[in-house]
């Protein structure tokens, strides 16, 4: 009886959790919820400006009313630009952009072509190019107001991938349409998520290709560490690469496979040495 007598000092060793265990606990809850905290302060403040531009659009409808076509189109670009730079700011985001010397003067008929690594992609894309440009966009989002607004105003393109020939009439008109951005193209289809490059899908490619558009090839690298790295926003700095402009002219019309080879050759590069 006396040998299995367990004293109070005994049962309260047995329950303490030992000191480095309660302090490594304490400190991956405090990192997860800050985190947590910064992801939900990234969504706060992505709609909290979205509603707030409601009141932008009173000027650009007087610029579309008495204004010119330049005026207005700087005007989105100014507005656009300054909305993707603030949630950059705002999350810890930053970027070093290389080769800027190969984006052209002329953009008449460019067509900007990238990787699609997550989610920050989109508003480091806004920041960084020196012109507005229109997103191939899922038809979804043409449904929410405000987002889909601002959208058309850039130009951008809402297509139903399971409509192909609709999507495939709607690329090919704006494609002639010389008066609107140029159209931005990430031909994986969806995120990668991760350092590796998905295979490009031939289909809004090659309608570019067969219309010899000028193609303007673009490699972001660390982009998906901002969020879908760790589920949550991160502060990260993002690398981007301008290559210079292919020309689809300089292929035979019946060879775009290897146009397209070629195009994910110089857009992989830089992701196997960064």
């Amino acid at each position: 009886m006396i040998k299995n007598k367990q004293t109070r000092d005994d049962r309260y060793k047995i329950k303490t959790v030992p000191l480095f265990t309660r302090s490594l606990y304490i400190r991956i809850t405090t990192i997860t919820t800050f985190f947590m905290l910064k992801t939900a302060f990234f969504y706060l403040t992505f709609w909290g400006i979205l509603i707030f531009s409601i009141f932008l659009f009173i000027p650009l409808y007087v610029l579309k009313l008495v204004g010119t076509k330049s005026a207005e189109k700087r005007f989105v670009y100014l507005v656009s630009s300054a909305w993707a730079r603030f949630i950059l700011i705002v999350n810890g985001v930053s970027y070093t952009a290389y080769g800027k010397e190969n984006i052209p003067d002329s953009r008449s008929g460019l067509v900007v072509v990238s990787n699609h690594q997550g989610s920050f992609d989109i508003p480091i894309y806004i920041s960084c190019l020196p012109f507005s440009v229109g997103f191939i966009a899922k038809h979804e989002l043409k449904k929410m107001p405000i987002l889909s607004g601002w959208m058309n105003s850039l130009d951008c393109i809402f297509i139903n991938r399971k409509k192909l020939r609709e999507s495939s009439n709607k690329i090919n008109k704006r494609i002639h349409q010389k008066d609107k951005n140029p159209i931005f193209i990430f031909p994986e289809g969806t995120r990668s998520k991760g350092p590796q490059m998905g295979p490009f899908k031939p289909g809004s490619l090659k309608l570019m290709f067969h219309e010899r558009a000028d193609v303007l090839p673009i490699t972001i690298s660390g982009s998906f560490k901002c969020m879908e790295l760790h589920h949550n926003v991160k502060s990260e700095h993002v690398e981007l690469y301008y290559h210079p402009v292919l020309h689809s002219s300089d292929y035979r019309l019946d060879d775009f496979e290897t146009f397209n080879i070629d195009l994910q050759r110089i857009i992989a590069g830089p992701l196997t040495v960064s």
